[in-house]
């Protein structure tokens, strides 16, 4: 039974009662804290720092309306790991295709099996130096936390990502590669591959 009250108002109108415009988007960067102790655990198990960390995304929930469009199969995402730097997959479960795909890249850290729930995805963000992500909640965990994100994108993006632009109002740490024609990742892993070597050097 709900308490008494005044007014009411859904949580996703919420932009449209306080009259939000992509100017006014309180877009603070790193407006959400991982728990300091998770965080802690987190560098233990990682180890000292000796490249630069990148965790990785290649896709999401199977369950997604959007799946289809938005994940990258592994064997497509992988064209980036010959960047010098510390690969650390962000995925609790990887899918089963993927999974042999995993096995061969000893490059690329898998911890799924250490991650309880989003607090400890949330910790392990935060200790990267860049999330590569297809659009799923992990690239959105990481850009509340502050942590610099490329987020892959669909030539049909959800909503929240606009149109033609390589930021989003969201998050001020996020970059946005968009395909440029259905279905095509091969120019938009290209383009990530550039900037990542770049920042890898």
């Amino acid at each position: 039974e709900l308490p008494a009250f005044d007014y009411h108002c859904p949580m996703m109108s919420l932009p449209l009662a306080f009259k939000t415009t992509l100017d006014t988007i309180p877009a603070a960067q790193g407006y959400l804290q991982p728990d300091p102790v998770r965080v802690a655990q987190w560098q233990e198990r990682l180890g000292a720092r000796t490249k630069p960390r990148v965790g990785l995304v290649w896709s999401g929930s199977t369950v997604h309306k959007g799946d289809r469009q938005r994940s990258i199969a592994l064997a497509e995402f992988a064209t980036l790991l010959g960047a010098d730097c510390e690969f650390i997959s962000l995925h609790k479960e990887v899918r089963t295709a993927d999974q042999a795909v995993l096995d061969g890249l000893p490059q690329v850290r898998f911890v799924g099996d250490q991650l309880h729930d989003m607090a400890d995805t949330a910790a392990l963000c935060s200790l990267m130096d860049l999330v590569i992500s297809v659009d799923t909640s992990v690239a959105h965990l990481a850009g509340a936390i502050g942590t610099p994100t490329w987020i892959l994108l669909p030539l049909e993006p959800d909503w929240r990502w606009l149109l033609e632009r390589s930021d989003s109002p969201w998050y001020d740490v996020a970059r946005l590669y968009r395909q440029q024609a259905l279905g095509e990742w091969a120019p938009v892993l290209a383009a990530v591959r550039r900037d990542l070597d770049a920042l890898c050097a």
